[in-house]
């Protein structure tokens, strides 16, 4: 099986281009489903046809489906919700809504990438594409498996545990319902789904994230971003896509200063994503919308190319024996030195660069060493543990 992500800034076609991906792979004769996790879904648009959560016959091999996350959220996580409300209820006398209160920024989202879990277990795809959110969206909601199974692993023990030595002692001093063990389970269900979601998203056999771009300085100045955050979190990405190339023909006189700007934007294109397959499409004269259009697009783009092929395998950490030290060294292309901080805690590596934060657990050839230092130059992150 083969699961392909799309992500990008908000309005570089990601839709179309994981559309016309998704039509091809059908067209090759793999069962393919493709399915939008953005709230504003435009997917229905893009084929021309109405999608709603289940999925619809598109094409010979190919099945389509628009999530609703709030359905995918009851389903996650229906008990702990239906807890907490007992609560709130009981404490706030009518006055609030709870409804409202449960409202977690990006839950809904996060339970809605559990489709994907779904249909890998379904096994009834060779092919799943995911046309997803905007990039800052997107990115969060994928480092959230690996905060949960954190809170499974380590706190839900612990809780479980003073649940049955003092939660009716709890209960009977402040008026706060006992958790019940089926809330517990549903907590430790969820951790646990989620992170099997990571881990096939990190197998670079499975699943590949592809970066979708315009060669507009902005645009492309995210999306080299986002290529140092998907290396922080070891998701593998294989290849680029630069959208909305304008025609040589189209640009002349008046435009011909945005011609030098985007000829600039593409040859920085090539030196920034190495190793990785670049793929590109020009703007088409008219709008990508239904089977024709999206058959057309997918010709230009692949032409004699497999999407479903692996482009890039190269892994966003190593580790190396220097004279006793041994190194971890992870690839953060565009970061900034200033922007990366590392510190240890016990067996786990907390990583930040720039305004995001991974806490990771360190492999178990340098768990039982202390970080003693780290270094940084030309993209790479090289941290040194000693005994």
């Amino acid at each position: 099986m083969r699961i392909l992500i799309y992500t990008g800034k908000g309005g570089v076609g990601k839709t179309s281009i994981s559309a016309a991906t998704a039509v091809r792979t059908a067209r090759l004769g793999a069962r393919t489903l493709i399915m939008s996790t953005d709230q504003a879904h435009s997917l229905g648009d893009c084929f021309d046809r109405k999608l709603g959560e289940d999925p619809v016959r598109i094409a010979e091999n190919l099945d389509a489906l628009e999530i609703d996350p709030a359905a995918e959220s009851r389903r996650a996580w229906g008990n702990v919700r239906d807890y907490l409300k007992e609560i709130i209820s009981g404490k706030a006398n009518g006055g609030l809504a709870e409804d409202e209160v449960l409202l977690f920024p990006g839950f809904d989202e996060l339970f809605s990438l559990l489709r994907i879990l779904d249909a890998v277990q379904g096994g009834g795809y060779d092919v799943i594409i995911v046309d997803c959110a905007p990039t800052g969206e997107t990115l969060s909601l994928l480092k959230y498996p690996e905060s949960l199974s954190v809170i499974s692993e380590r706190l839900m023990p612990a809780v479980r545990s003073f649940n049955k030595a003092f939660g009716g002692l709890v209960s009977r001093a402040t008026s706060v319902p006992k958790p019940r063990d089926e809330v517990l389970a549903e907590v430790d269900k969820l951790a646990g789904r989620l992170n099997e979601l990571r881990l096939i998203l990190q197998d670079r056999d499975i699943c590949s994230m592809r970066i979708v771009t315009t060669p507009e300085r902005i645009v492309l100045e995210e999306a080299r971003r986002s290529f140092t955050w998907i290396n922080e979190f070891d998701f593998g990405t294989d290849a680029v896509y630069v959208n909305r190339i304008y025609p040589e023909e189209a640009m002349k006189g008046y435009f011909e200063g945005w011609m030098e700007a985007q000829k600039e934007s593409l040859t920085l294109i090539r030196e920034s994503f190495p190793e990785r397959k670049l793929f590109y499409l020009e703007l088409q004269p008219a709008e990508i919308r239904g089977m024709e259009s999206l058959e057309a697009a997918a010709g230009i783009l692949y032409d004699q190319e497999d999407p479903r092929e692996i482009f890039c395998r190269e892994a966003a950490f190593s580790m190396e024996d220097d004279n006793g030290t041994r190194k971890l060294i992870i690839h953060l292309p565009y970061a900034v030195k200033e922007e990366i901080g590392a510190i240890q805690d016990k067996e786990d590596l907390i990583l930040t660069v720039r305004n995001e934060t991974r806490r990771l657990r360190l492999p178990d050839r340098v768990s039982r060493r202390s970080l003693s230092g780290w270094e940084f130059e030309d993209g790479k992150l090289v941290l040194l543990f000693d005994y």
